[in-house]
């Protein structure tokens, strides 16, 4: 039984084939302690040729085989400088994004974004499986608001994202990220940074706190690399409402063996 003290346990997949994306959601759902999955599509995309639209869909025709292992599912495009895997513009993330929210509802909306998107029915058992499907949307994204109140629309829940794997923003920028975030509606509001010192992940930590007394919205604060590995431990103290772990290849400098994390928050958490 999950133990309702300790954070949400999420884990990340990069699989690009149906075999290897069923396998790792099995694998996840094996170990009774994730909560969910990420699955990252960015090096599906990069993989794949076409347009974005026509790379989008081989995402969405696989779909499926992650929902069968029953974990929520959390659908995440990352370019270059996000830490991902995938060079497109601005305007192919906003569409890949879209194709995605389209995916996830299963059902065409009144707007016709399903089948602008090439998804005109959905995808057979997103919605009917009753396994929840989420989209990542990176805030800073020239559409981000858009796309958030697209899939808020669509029924499609929202994490909203903000990446900087170089440093650590500033206290001020965090806390006016977290609230940009909470004022587009996003379903949860979730910063990444990267430490040079260990008072970069004491500012991390006291901005995730402070958003959390104020948010309308859960938010997630997670400071990567080594250094970081207290906010991947004990961030639900500082009011994370999720922790990302790792079963295989991680998808983040950090991120600690899922069943190992879930073990030591266990022990903490009671």
């Amino acid at each position: 039984m999950r133990n309702p003290g300790r954070p949400a346990v999420i884990v990340p997949t990069q699989a690009i084939d149906a075999e290897e994306l069923a396998a790792e959601c099995a694998a996840a759902a094996a170990t009774g302690i994730v909560d969910a999955v990420e699955w990252r599509i960015d090096p599906l995309l990069a993989a794949a040729s076409g347009s974005v639209l026509t790379r989008a869909e081989a995402a969405l025709s696989l779909l499926p085989r992650a929902l069968t292992a029953g974990l929520p599912i959390l659908l995440t495009v990352r370019t270059g400088f996000e830490g991902g895997q995938v060079e497109i513009t601005e305007d192919d993330y906003a569409e890949a994004v879209r194709a995605l929210i389209a995916g996830a509802t299963g059902v065409e909306g009144g707007d016709g974004t399903a089948a602008a998107a090439g998804v005109e029915s959905g995808v057979p058992g997103a919605a009917a499986s009753g396994v929840p499907v989420a989209i990542d949307v990176e805030i800073d994204r020239a559409e981000s608001r858009s796309l958030i109140a697209s899939a808020r629309e669509a029924g499609v829940p929202v994490v909203a994202s903000h990446h900087n794997f170089e440093v650590t923003d500033s206290a001020e920028r965090l806390l006016a990220t977290f609230t940009a975030m909470s004022e587009a509606s996003a379903d949860v509001a979730k910063v990444a940074m990267m430490p040079q010192t260990p008072a970069d992940v004491l500012r991390l930590l006291e901005a995730t706190s402070t958003a959390d007394a104020s948010s309308a919205a859960p938010v997630l604060g997670i400071s990567m690399g080594p250094l970081g590995r207290t906010s991947r431990i004990m961030g639900a103290d500082f009011g994370s409402c999720a922790t990302f772990a790792q079963i295989g290849q991680a998808s983040a400098p950090g991120q600690i063996d899922a069943v190992v994390l879930a073990e030591i928050l266990d022990r903490v958490t009671g």
